[in-house]
């Protein structure tokens, strides 16, 4: 789910230059798709995480190796797999 989102957000920096007075639209699209497939995103996934630790629901080290290090690898991977595949 985490590479889904990577390269759905890589594709929205491809596309935007291209986007020029429907930014708002391709990036509300875009965002919607992510939450339509639930693929998980490591800026929007981090504020639910840290509120969870906050709240007591999980430890810090549950969020690091079970949601923060995973999505953060996961994204990587998607974003890089566009680049390399339009380059």
């Amino acid at each position: 789910r985490a590479i889904g989102a990577g390269f759905l957000i890589a594709a929205i920096v491809w596309i935007l230059p291209s986007a020029s007075g429907s930014e708002f639209l391709v990036i509300v699209l875009f965002t919607y798709i992510i939450a339509i497939a639930e693929f998980t995103h490591i800026i929007a996934g981090s504020v639910e995480a840290f509120l969870l630790v906050a709240h007591g629901d999980i430890s810090i080290f549950t969020m690091i190796w079970d949601f923060t290090v995973p999505v953060l690898i996961g994204n990587i991977l998607g974003g890089t797999a566009l680049f390399a595949l339009l380059a």
